[in-house]
């Protein structure tokens, strides 16, 4: 059985591997939304097309980055819970992370309700750009 240390450390180091991950994307992002911008004030069918798919593409990576985040705090949360069922005894803040997540939770790519809305603003954003008349 690990160490809460050693859970806590695993934890953080999935976290900025997400973190890294969400950079990246949120500079896709940026070129995604420049590229829809540029797309918008063309008549090039095709490159509208490839811009959305494009934007699409961001879109659902991000949505992916946000439920590897909630599955790795999951995850964590039981490998706690276990811990706790053993009789290890656990920090406050570890019974805080089981209390606020779904321990033992499978992997899920539906967006809770705010991630849902941000998501679709942003899609709504970049397509109205490409698509809609100026």
């Amino acid at each position: 059985m690990p160490t809460e240390m050693e859970v806590w450390s695993l934890f953080w180091q999935a976290g900025l591997t997400n973190a890294v991950y969400f950079a990246g994307l949120a500079f896709l992002l940026w070129v995604s939304f420049r590229a829809a911008n540029m797309a918008g004030d063309s008549d090039n069918l095709i490159g509208k097309i490839f811009v959305t798919v494009f934007c699409l593409l961001i879109v659902i990576q991000l949505n992916f980055n946000g439920a590897s985040a909630e599955w790795v705090t999951n995850g964590i949360a039981g490998v706690f819970a276990a811990m706790q069922a053993q009789g290890v005894e656990i920090s406050s803040g570890a019974q805080s992370l089981i209390a606020a997540s779904e321990p033992g939770k499978e992997f899920n790519l539906i967006p809770n309700l705010l991630g849902g809305i941000f998501m679709v603003t942003v899609l709504g954003m970049q397509l109205s750009q490409i698509w809609m008349k100026k």
